[in-house]
């Protein structure tokens, strides 16, 4: 038994079936509505000159259809032909997933000075200006650790 395959007339047949049309707008995508909107709205389906769009929340959605039209003819004008006459938007937050974030490690960038320290640079101040208690201790912290980040930075 012999099978028989028809070859393919043109590239623009195979081109232009319905599956490979969609693939034009996927593969355009950020062309058609921007690259920030690409982010928010995909193309799920072009069925009978409707191109759905998913979206994922009413807000995206809201603004979305505001440019309806400014979608419809950037889709043609990627398909070179009048495939689309039609958006239906479609909320699907789990399309929309977002990136699970990974464990960070937490460093330190404050350096730790002992009491003892703060107590005997609070006591030079005192003794040296003439300080309150709270002001040379708050003054003594400050000084400690600028001391302490400029040795750690070398």
């Amino acid at each position: 038994m012999k099978q028989r395959f028809s070859p393919v007339k043109s590239i623009k047949t195979l081109i232009y079936d319905l599956h490979n049309k969609f693939i034009i707008i996927l593969m355009n995508w950020e062309n058609i509505v921007g690259k920030s909107n690409s982010k928010t709205m995909m193309p799920v389906e072009l069925k009978q000159k409707t191109l759905e769009i998913a979206v994922p929340n009413n807000m995206v959605l809201s603004v979305a259809s505001k440019f309806t039209a400014v979608i419809v003819k950037k889709a043609n004008l990627a398909l070179q032909n009048e495939e689309v006459s039609r958006i239906k938007f479609e909320i699907k937050p789990e399309f929309f997933k977002k990136a699970k974030k990974g464990k960070t490690e937490t460093v330190k960038n404050v350096p730790e000075v002992s009491k003892e320290e703060i107590a005997q640079k609070k006591q030079e101040l005192i003794d040296k200006f003439g300080l309150s208690e709270k002001t040379a201790e708050t003054a003594a912290e400050i000084e400690l650790l600028n001391i302490k980040r400029g040795q750690n930075e070398q």
